[in-house]
């Protein structure tokens, strides 16, 4: 856990963007703790504010700007084990390749309460809908043996709270596929796709993502005739899925 973390984000509480050009020294502080190093309170900075919580509490973060960063840091913990401290990775929109990432602070009803940064352009406590988690991670303590990630059955409640946004993800795929925009359907199916995987606790972060688009993009492609099959990319998907397959397999996830 990191609890050490999250107590030092409390003391972050009301820390806010200046309007105009002058920015919040605090928060380019935040920003120095990952590889981007922005200068601007106005640039996304919730990965930001994690990493740095975590390096004040002597925790290797991501060292990325980028919230899916956390997708694959430390361990995954089903939210029925979630404990404060612990990191919550959100979607942010349609778009795979955003997201929003803070510290777990509780449950309540069908919300999801996380301390983070950049919410309402400001570090605060705020609730999330259930069905927006991606992933809750648990950082592997030095004197910890990390344990695999366990595929999970989703319970009643999780199919409930997320049958808003499968429903959603299937009328995109069905509008794509009637108006016949065949990219677009692919793209529309692999966020199906590793959005159903999320919630069965399979690691689908960004990159494979990337990967099952450039499959999909290529399948229909060689059906169609109207696109252009990609060998590498075809074959960077083919690596990346056989070495899940592999990794459920030998029970690492």
């Amino acid at each position: 856990m990191s609890k050490g973390a999250f107590d030092i984000a409390t003391y972050e509480l009301g820390t806010a963007e200046i309007f105009g050009d002058t920015h919040n020294s605090r928060i380019v502080e935040y920003h120095a703790a990952t590889s981007l190093r922005a200068t601007s309170d106005e640039v996304p900075w919730c990965a930001s504010f994690v990493n740095w919580c975590l390096k004040k509490a002597t925790i290797t973060g991501t060292n990325s700007a980028r919230a899916r960063s956390f997708l694959t840091w430390g361990v995954a913990v089903s939210l029925e084990e979630a404990e404060r401290g612990d990191i919550v990775v959100l979607s942010r929109g349609t778009n795979v390749q955003f997201g929003h990432v803070g510290f777990f602070a509780g449950q309540e009803g069908k919300s999801v309460l996380v301390l983070g940064g950049n919410q309402s352009n400001k570090v605060s406590i705020s609730p999330y809908p259930l069905h927006r988690i991606l992933s809750i991670r648990r950082a592997i303590m030095p004197s910890e043996t990390p344990s695999p990630t366990k595929f999970r059955i989703p319970s009643v409640f999780q199919w409930i709270a997320a049958a808003p946004t499968l429903i959603g993800k299937i009328q995109r795929i069905a509008a794509t596929a009637q108006a016949k925009n065949w990219t677009t359907t692919a793209v529309a199916l692999v966020a199906l796709v590793a959005y159903v995987g999320n919630l069965f606790g399979l690691p689908i972060d960004d990159s494979t993502v990337r990967m099952l688009e450039a499959a999909a993009i290529a399948v229909i492609g060689f059906f169609t005739g109207k696109q252009v099959i990609n060998p590498q990319k075809l074959d960077a998907a083919w690596k990346s899925l056989s070495s899940l397959a592999e990794d459920i397999t030998h029970g690492q996830t």
